[in-house]
């Protein structure tokens, strides 16, 4: 059997826990307690950014607490869902294709619900959500595929005996 190339080692899948942890830990910081720690308030070179008016190609300054937050998370969520499964088969890549599928049909239908339904700031947050829905949806449908497998398996080679 040929190794599936594009997968992370298998060790990424744990790191990816950790760096989703850390990143949800700092964003609740940012977000319900209102931290700003002081040296994350940098300059930083925006292609575009809109706060009381818009700025193109500009150094801004910008409190880069949230921007990490969800770098990790980002970051996470990529590790855990394209890392090896500890027995990496012929199977597994089906199940990938399957779950990729499942993840692309049901994020073109959060997209599309979202523009017919959310308006204003509301739209700006389902676009955040949009930005990590994708991984997370193909994560827990090839999470799903992958026991649903296993269970099977397990009855076939149960009724063999």
């Amino acid at each position: 059997m040929r190794e599936n190339p594009f997968l992370l080692p298998h060790r990424f899948r744990s790191f990816g826990f950790i760096l989703i942890g850390i990143g949800l830990v700092l964003g609740l910081l940012r977000f319900n307690i209102g931290f700003k720690p002081e040296f994350l308030h940098q300059k930083v070179f925006a292609f575009f950014s809109l706060y009381l008016e818009p700025f193109y190609f500009k150094i801004i300054e910008n409190q880069l607490l949230e921007e990490i937050a969800g770098l990790l998370i980002l970051f996470g969520l990529f590790f855990i869902a394209f890392s090896r499964e500890q027995e990496e088969n012929t199977r597994n890549n089906s199940l990938r294709l399957k779950a990729f599928f499942i993840s692309t049909y049901l994020d073109f239908l959060f997209l599309v619900v979202s523009m017919f339904f959310t308006f204003g700031l509301g739209f700006i947050y389902m676009m955040i959500i949009h930005s990590f829905l994708f991984l997370v949806i193909y994560i827990i449908s090839f999470r799903i595929l992958l026991f649903r497998a296993g269970k099977k398996r397990m009855q076939i080679s149960k009724d063999v005996k």
